[in-house]
């Protein structure tokens, strides 16, 4: 049985190479950042990551970089992030002045990129552009400019779950993948200071990466290894080859080595890998089967005297001589040597866990957002209804106000040529001096997206009355909404559980087919189906949605939230999942579907703060225009 302090050992001690590992890559981030592209840092906020950013800065700035880290706005706008025109001093000075943008400013330095998984995917675009040109390219209002920059990333991965990260492209660009996650404070050393390596080393590495070479069997030993591991990208080879230089670099040789290769290959490739690799089988020969060729009553092969050695005539033993003496003695490792060599390390770097996840993200669906036109109102500056206007820079896809920046600059003339005058400068006649505190950019009244939600009761009470009535106003519902671009979803209750029959969607054809095999019968989980519809608003909120939730049924819960039959306790379940939902304050409807209307399903209304629309006798049509009043009016 194995021990249980030496699995903790080996535990910790994994998670120390693990650490070191990541104080390596910082190293290698500083001798060459623009040819390894980068790291992407899987790691939240925390002591941890706020030590290896710490140590990385202290190793940039004895590389000889000045401002090491850059950091990147999640929201920067594409004039602060690659250059545009300079209003302030194009005002000033009377002619077009361009500056310069964040990448431009992170030439032979390190851009800094918080919550890298929720970055723009223009602002993606501009950034991967940059890296792989060498340059930022301007073209504003006439102005052309090319800027040389040369720049690596530390993208910041701070996502919750499996499916949030970071663009692709950048995670083809970067050459590391590091998740410090796995770590905590009590598993790193005490001090770094053993591993901050000397800046004279340091400085020599990133002037000669350069000059270091890699033989043709190296190379041909890193593609075979790579095709093992299931990575085809060429620029994944490149990396690791970068790689390799930087490493051989930092050790001041000139050449690299098979240890260079193997420690490369660890770094880039082994958390890139697609498949376990598997050794060549080693080659088969022929044994006759003991049946057919040896007979019973022979003696066992082990007692037997071994066969003597073939003979050979003196002449071709005098040739095997001769060709024994043209042969070089070197004692040099064969291409396939050097890759089995190097597969076995590259195999003992992948993370164990490695396959299991790349199986369950593959089967992982990222939700798209789409919206309609009639969600909550908020203030924007991009477009909708004019709101008036705003200090601020024409920047972003803002729009300049010019009418209210006159405005706002014609009171201070008298104070500006007065100014100029004491300064000695000449106040130019006929013209308006406008500065920077001067601009105004327009504001606008947008409305959200929109999720409507109907919610219907699929059990045997609704099932033998109204559900075919509920379905048909459904369906002509979702007409209304795919005509005003609205999303839908669908979530139906039955029995002991509620289950959202259709996920958020614009398709019409998608809603109409999860109608149609909508089954009915058995008990109402009415808290089940208030407290899973309401969850599911709730994250359609946190992502620009305004929901809107419309609920069919007769209100007579029967099924308790342990799924226990009996009405008692149904519905004080119910009540209580009303009572907590209303805090959310989303707009909702209740359409009672019994023949008769009901006081259980009023006073639900009630405690939901849900608008009541009691419906006897109604058909699929009145239903519908009876909903879209309601939720006009709610």
């Amino acid at each position: 049985m194995e021990n249980p302090e030496q699995t903790q050992e080996i535990s910790k001690s994994a998670k120390l190479e693990t650490w070191l590992r990541a104080l390596q890559v910082a190293q290698l981030l500083v001798i060459n950042p623009h040819g390894l592209g980068g790291v992407i840092l899987r790691a939240r906020s925390g002591p941890v990551r706020d030590r290896w950013l710490a140590y990385l800065n202290t190793i940039a700035q004895l590389g000889g970089m000045r401002l090491p880290l850059r950091k990147m706005p999640l929201g920067i706008s594409d004039e602060n992030l690659i250059g545009g025109i300079d209003l302030d001093q194009t005002l000033r000075t009377g002619k077009a002045v361009l500056r310069q943008g964040l990448l431009a400013q992170c030439d032979q330095q390190l851009l800094l990129m918080p919550m890298a998984e929720r970055v723009e995917v223009g602002a993606v675009a501009k950034v991967v552009s940059a890296l792989d040109n060498g340059f930022i390219a301007i073209e504003r209002d006439g102005q052309s400019r090319r800027i040389e920059s040369h720049f690596g990333i530390v993208a910041l991965d701070e996502g919750i779950e499996d499916d949030e990260q970071p663009n692709e492209k950048i995670r083809q660009r970067a050459a590391f993948l590091l998740n410090l996650d796995i770590l905590g404070w009590r598993d790193l050393p005490e001090t770094d200071d053993d591993f901050v390596p000397d800046a004279a080393l340091l400085e020599d590495a990133r002037e000669n990466f350069s000059n270091v070479t890699i033989s043709e069997d190296s190379l041909n030993a890193l593609v075979g290894v790579a095709e093992q591991l299931g990575v085809i990208s060429i620029r994944a080879l490149n990396l690791a080859m970068n790689t390799a230089k930087c490493l051989a670099a930092f050790d001041r040789e000139d050449e690299v080595s098979s240890m260079h290769l193997q420690r490369a290959i660890a770094l880039v490739l082994s958390p890139r890998a697609t498949r376990m690799p598997q050794s060549a089988p080693p080659e088969e020969e022929e044994i006759p089967s003991q049946s057919d060729e040896q007979p019973e009553n022979e003696q066992d092969p082990i007692d037997q005297e071994p066969p003597p050695p073939p003979e050979t005539s003196p002449e071709d033993q005098k040739q095997d001589e001769e060709q024994e003496d043209q042969e070089p003695e070197t004692n040099t490792e064969t291409p396939q040597a050097l890759e089995d060599e190097i597969l076995e390390a590259a195999q003992a770097a992948i993370p164990s866990d490695l396959l299991a996840r790349l199986a369950d993200l593959a089967d992982l669906k990222s939700p798209k957002g789409m919206g309609g036109k009639t969600g909550a109102v908020k203030v924007g500056r991009m477009r909708g209804r004019p709101l008036g206007n705003m200090p601020g820079m024409p920047e972003g896809g803002k729009t300049l106000s010019i009418i209210d920046t006159l405005r706002a600059a014609v009171p201070w003339q008298r104070v500006r040529r007065a100014e100029m005058l004491a300064a000695g400068k000449t106040v130019p006649l006929g013209k308006i001096m406008i500065r920077k505190e001067d601009f105004r950019i327009k504001r606008y009244q947008e409305r959200t997206q929109t999720l409507t939600m109907f919610i219907v009761d699929a059990s045997g009470s609704s099932a033998m009355h109204r559900l075919a009535e509920a379905k048909g106003a459904v369906e002509l519902l979702l007409a209304e909404c795919y005509i005003r671009r609205d999303q839908v979803a669908v979530m139906s209750f039955r029995g002991s559980t509620a289950e959202l029959i259709l996920a958020p969607t614009r398709s019409l054809v998608k809603a109409k087919r999860a109608l149609s095999g909508l089954p009915g019968g058995g008990g109402t989980p009415l808290s089940r189906a208030i407290d899973e519809s309401f969850e599911v608003a709730n994250a359609s909120m946190r992502k620009g949605l305004t929901p809107a939730l419309v609920f069919l049924t007769d209100g007579r819960a029967n099924i308790a939230k342990d799924g226990s039959p009996g009405r008692p306790k149904a519905m004080e379940d119910a009540q209580q999942s009303a009572r907590s939902a209303s805090f959310y304050s989303f707009k909702s409807l209740w359409i009672d579907t019994s023949p008769q209307a009901r006081d259980e399903g009023k006073a639900m209304a009630a405690l939901l703060g849900s608008m009541y629309l009691p419906l006897p006798n109604a058909g699929a049509n009145e239903v519908s225009q009876a909903i879209m009043q309601g939720l006009k009016r709610a």
